[in-house]
Order: C-alpha cells, then sequence, then structure tokens
C-alpha cells in the first residue's frame, strides 16, 4: 500500500487530514519499527504539536488501527472477471504478501497487537466468503484461512528480504563454515539450502500447494473430511 485509502475529507488550515497522517505515520513505522514509534516523533515528522495529532486520532492505538484498516482496502484489488473460488483466494493472499513486503512494519504491527478492527476482519470476511461459498463448513472454511494467514504471514516475516542477492551469499558462507562431520547433510547441499533461503518465488510455490490440498479435500466427502 503505498498511500494510504480513506475518504477525502476537507483539509484542515495545516493542511493535516487523517489520509495524509496516516502516510506519515506508515512511512515513519517502515523506518524506524514499533518499538521506537511514538506520537510526539510522528509530530515531529509532520512538523505539529503532539497535541495536534490527538485532535484526529486519540491514541496511538487508535491511529495503528486505522492504519491497518486504511490499508486492508488496497488487498481486495482483484479482476472484475470471473475467476474460480482458488484464483481467487490466490490473488488475496499474493495482496497480502506483497503488502507484507513493501511495509514490514504491518509485519510487526500484526504480531505484536491483536488486530480484530472491522477493517482488518474485511479480510477474513471475504477469504471467508470465499471458501463457505467453494462448499467448505464453517470450521474448515475457518480452518482453511487460518492457514493461509498464518503461512502468508509467516512467509512475509522469514521469507526473502529487500536484500535476497546479500541473504544468498551470507547463507552461503555461513554453511559452508560448518564442519562437514558434524552437518554432513547442510554441507552438501549448500548451494541449494542458499538458493532456497533467497528464492523470491518460494511463496508462490507453497501457497499453490496448499491450495492444492484445499481442491482435493473440497472434492472429498464430507463424510471422509
Amino acid at each position: 500500500m503505498s498511500r494510504v485509502a480513506l475518504p477525502a475529507e476537507p483539509p484542515s488550515r495545516l493542511g493535516l487530514s487523517r489520509a495524509r497522517i496516516l502516510d506519515a505515520a506508515l512511512s515513519l513505522l517502515d523506518r524506524v519499527g514499533l518499538d521506537e514509534f511514538t506520537m510526539r516523533r510522528l509530530a515531529a515528522e509532520l512538523d505539529i504539536g503532539t497535541m495536534t495529532l490527538y485532535g484526529y486520532f486519540r491514541t496511538k492505538d487508535e491511529l495503528l488501527d486505522a492504519l491497518v484498516d486504511a490499508g486492508a482496502q488496497q488487498l481486495f484489488e482483484v479482476s472484475s472477471k470471473p475467476r474460480s473460488w482458488d484464483e481467487r483466494l490466490r490473488q488475496l493472499f499474493l495482496n497480502l504478501h506483497r503488502s507484507h513486503l513493501e511495509h514490514p512494519a504491518i509485519v510487526e504491527l500484526r504480531y505484536k497487537r491483536p488486530l480484530l478492527s472491522p477493517g482488518a476482519l474485511r479480510f477474513t470476511e471475504m477469504c471467508m466468503e470465499i471458501l463457505t461459498g467453494a462448499g467448505f463448513d464453517n470450521r474448515e472454511a475457518a480452518r482453511a484461512y487460518r492457514l493461509l494467514f498464518v503461512y502468508t504471514f509467516g512467509s512475509s516475516a522469514f521469507g526473502p528480504g529487500r536484500r535476497p542477492q546479500a541473504d544468498r551469499e551470507q547463507t552461503l558462507v555461513a554453511l559452508s563454515a560448518l564442519p562437514a562431520d558434524l552437518y554432513p547433510v547442510l554441507r552438501g547441499a549448500v548451494a541449494e539450502a542458499a538458493e532456497a533461503m533467497a528464492d523470491e518465488t518460494l511463496f508462490e510455490f507453497g501457497l499453490e500447494l496448499l491450495l492444492d490440498g484445499l481442491k482435493r479435500r473440497r472434492r472429498r466427502p464430507i463424510n471422509q473430511r
């Protein structure tokens, strides 16, 4: 989400709006991380007084919830042409993964704070609608959604970063230094392990495996699931 999408609102005499504040908050979060993010620091970024921010957001938690809610809007950019249920899910989770890679602070935010706000739950609602519409019962749909979300979240947190070549080289050095008598398998697969560590296609590969498994399960009779 390059910019936060919010309904139009009249600008203040300072040129402020909730959208502008959230854009600045996202940029600051990406640079300093959640632990270093404060309302005072955000106010300094915007060259305003801290109390001015509280006229738009009553607390830091309210601002962070609004940031996630606004960013969730861009996760629904799915082609309007008819798609199968698994293609729709694939696009939604690719969007989520891309958003996490563009803004790693959102991954940190989701990890450290429970996000059960209406905006954040719209993504859950859409995925559950797709799964139940495909024939999964409520329990299976909820479990399938959670599995896809956790996989996407984990891939965003531990997958290739913004410098895959540097990650690859660092892994090569570390694995090559292992004693062969204690790590015979890893030493025999140094190049392959390093490539997997920095493989930018790995997320899509895993996502396809999960969706293929769901498609096979959906075709089984209910009493055999």
